[in-house]
């Protein structure tokens, strides 16, 4: 099975052995937000549309979009919301967000309607921020005329930063994604090179897989390699984490930082990190964990002792002792991994380095 983005291992098929009751702390991923929306309308006949759409997110706003009204709020509403509709003129819209504008990583998508519905134009953060995907939605709705006009789209061919988020890739270079994708539109195929299972239906057409790193344009690895290129991170590592009490965040940063470029392992195929359930309140753990945008998981001592028997891992009676399990770090690597995967082997087998005990389990990706 394919593994999802690091937002979404939590709610794929989980295959941990019963009895696991693995937990997850609210400690989640940083900066993502969620799937809210803002519409905004000027006059009565706006007002009206807006009404006529609001089924559709059941969660929006409509708002009034007034010099003494939604104006003023508009730069709140371009952090904290995901979609921004406007029903009105394309050039008042351009006019009022353009000081606003940052990034198309973190842009929300913007929808302009025409008063009539007759057009649902996508205007901004089409692909990553999902505005063209907005846009079809609200046209099929409403029986009207889509405007897409990225080139990709338009062309009918692969838009490479889409199709690395459905693949629950990290894009680590932007610049050379762009890059790459002028050529995918220009009509040239991209050498790819990957590690990981493939499944060949799934391979874009414009993808020529090649059997190594030397002359790979796009290398899809867990692995850090030292050709230039860019590379698409899978999620399918998950990193098990033992501490003594009182372990701070920064002696697990220095520590997990030093192991994964000694393994040369990239850290954004990090999907969560996980632990036995008595680390709950550990302070440094959750720290880490919230430092670095990860999901922590917690697993019971018997569900720990379980999967130490099943892979034959060789625990200590001291940790025993004081945790009721055999070990920590590598068999709650194991079943984090399992979450994600029924194929699951331990790269990285229990290294202990001061305060700190870590290894690194892999779950199969397939592309």
């Amino acid at each position: 099975m394919s593994i999802g983005s690091k937002e979404a291992v939590s709610g794929q098929r989980s295959a941990v052995r019963k009895g696991a009751n693995p937990s997850v702390s609210p400690l989640t991923k940083g900066g993502i937000r969620g799937v809210t929306t803002a519409i905004f309308y000027i006059t009565k006949a706006g007002h009206k549309l807006a009404e006529r759409i609001h089924p559709l997110y059941p969660d929006a706003e409509v708002l009034k979009f007034t010099s003494a009204g939604a104006i003023h709020e508009l730069p709140q509403h371009w952090r904290d919301r995901k979609n921004l509709i406007f029903i009105m003129a394309t050039g008042i819209v351009v006019r009022t967000i353009a000081p606003l504008l940052k990034d198309k990583r973190t842009d929300p998508a913007v929808i302009v309607l025409d008063e009539k519905g007759k057009y649902a134009i996508s205007l901004l953060s089409g692909h990553l921020g999902g505005a063209n995907s907005l846009a079809a939605e609200i046209a099929e709705f409403l029986g009207a005329q889509a405007v897409i006009t990225t080139a990709s789209d338009v062309q009918g061919r692969i838009a490479l930063d889409i199709w690395a988020r459905e693949k629950g890739l990290y894009v680590e270079d932007f610049e050379r994604l762009k890059r790459l994708s002028t050529k995918i539109v220009n009509g040239k195929s991209i050498k790819v090179f990957t590690d990981n299972s493939i499944e060949r239906k799934e391979v874009p057409d414009e993808f020529n897989i090649v059997g190594s790193t030397d002359n790979a344009e796009i290398i899809i690895s867990e692995e850090l390699y030292k050709k230039k290129a860019l590379y698409l991170r899978p999620a399918n590592l998950f990193a098990g984490i033992g501490c003594n009490r009182g372990t701070t965040k920064d002696e697990i940063q220095k520590e997990f930082t030093a192991l994964l470029k000694k393994k040369r392992l990239s850290a954004h195929s990090i999907a969560c990190i996980a632990s036995i359930d008595l680390k709950r309140d550990e302070d440094g753990l959750l720290e880490f964990a919230e430092d670095n945008g990860l999901p922590v998981r917690f697993f019971s001592g018997d569900a720990l002792n379980a999967v130490s028997d099943e892979f034959g891992i060789k625990g200590s009676e001291p940790v025993r002792a004081a945790t009721g399990s055999v070990a920590v770090s590598e068999p709650a690597a194991v079943l984090a991994a399992r979450q994600a995967s029924d194929i699951v082997d331990i790269i990285i087998p229990k290294v202990k380095r001061g305060n700190v005990t870590l290894a690194i389990a892999r779950a199969k990706y397939t592309l």
